[in-house]
């Protein structure tokens, strides 16, 4: 990305407190997010993100480092100064107001005329998919419709960036999914860079053009979800997204473009070799649904059926490994004749091909 479009975060570090009570929230962190892009910072609770997203929108300052959107540097400007809004998780609405009156407030505060604030708020409500509800009040309105109300009060003034702060986690299951899609409608007919803050390891897969993990005040890892799902490049990053197996092993020994990694005891796997695979002990990495079952004898790393959970489209299997090579969990799709295939105690071999392993040296 140039310098002279979307937002360039360079050496960005913030420090609260000093002393025995100082804490590193972010530890120079850069990245770049592009313009017109639905961009996540995810990770756990305490990782930096939130922290890094406030100072985006003006609400903090940074320690050291620097800020640009569209190549001008905007770390030291307030809040007001800056073409970015912010959706908290809380909506902040006005409950005195109506939706219309909510939608318009930051318009008319801009001094916009009125027939301009009328076709602003109008083309929201579309936006939005509101039609109809100007004249209710927040109160009235349902946790997925007060949302949308935040939405398009943040988008009426046409920001340049929409930051949201974890605006879904107040919303039930089935209403979060829903609001998943209509934000990402949202970002793509607005054609405004979307910043999310999220925890939600399903919710940065289904909704970013591209996501960065972060853990302790650092970025481990940024790419497309199925580059992060798929080739995670840190053991943190590889279990914190998405259900995963992660195996403690050693290189054994080279076979031709592939590497035999030893597991405990005489189990061992073939995974497919990096320009330098990593050596002594490393992780293996594996998705559930990337192994299958098959009946002892095959070849695989043999094991016994531990338990076994039916839900809907898959069935999950965890099998202990012979040899304390420790836990694996398999998932079958429920396919026709795939479910009631084992049983619990079963003795089982667990195949897995050499490119669904990713090797993991930390």
């Amino acid at each position: 990305m140039s310098e002279s479009s979307g937002i360039a975060v360079r050496g960005i570090s913030k420090t609260f407190g000093s002393g025995a009570d100082r804490v590193q929230a972010l530890d120079n962190v850069s990245l770049d997010i592009r313009e017109n892009e639905f961009f996540t910072l995810l990770g756990p609770s305490g990782c930096g993100k939130t922290t890094l997203l406030r100072l985006i929108a003006g609400f903090e300052q940074p320690s050291a480092g620097d800020i640009l959107l569209d190549g001008v540097s905007i770390a030291h400007l307030p809040p007001f100064q800056r073409p970015v809004n912010t959706v908290f998780q809380s909506y902040a609405l006005f409950p005195h107001m109506t939706v219309a009156q909510n939608i318009a407030f930051g318009l008319e505060m801009q001094g916009m005329a009125r027939r301009q604030v009328d076709e602003r708020v109008a083309e929201m409500m579309t936006l939005v998919q509101l039609g109809g509800l100007e004249a209710r009040r927040p109160a009235q309105l349902s946790g997925g419709q007060q949302q949308r109300v935040a939405l398009a009060r943040a988008l009426a003034n046409h920001p340049k960036v929409l930051l949201l702060d974890e605006p879904l986690s107040a919303l039930d299951l089935k209403l979060r999914k829903e609001m998943q899609i209509e934000l990402k409608r949202l970002q793509l007919e607005s054609g405004i860079t979307f910043v999310f803050v999220t925890h939600d390891q399903e919710e940065a897969l289904t909704m970013s053009d591209r996501l960065a993990v972060m853990s302790d005040g650092h970025i481990l890892q940024i790419g497309a979800p199925a580059e992060i799902y798929e080739h995670p490049r840190h053991r943190f990053v590889a279990d914190f997204i998405g259900e995963i197996n992660l195996l403690d092993a050693t290189a054994a020994e080279p076979n031709g473009n592939r590497v035999r990694y030893r597991l405990g005891g005489s189990q061992t796997l073939l995974a497919e070799a990096a320009d330098a695979p990593p050596a002594g002990r490393v992780s293996l990495a594996i998705r559930p649904e990337r192994a299958s079952l098959e009946p002892a004898g095959e070849e695989g790393l043999a094991g016994a059926v531990e338990s076994i959970v039916y839900i809907g489209a898959d069935t999950v299997y965890r099998v202990a490994l012979a040899d304390g090579a420790g836990n694996f969990i398999v998932r079958v799709q429920n396919r026709a004749g795939a479910r009631g295939a084992f049983a619990i105690g079963d003795a089982v071999a667990v195949v897995v091909p050499p490119e669904a392993i990713q090797v993991l040296s930390d």
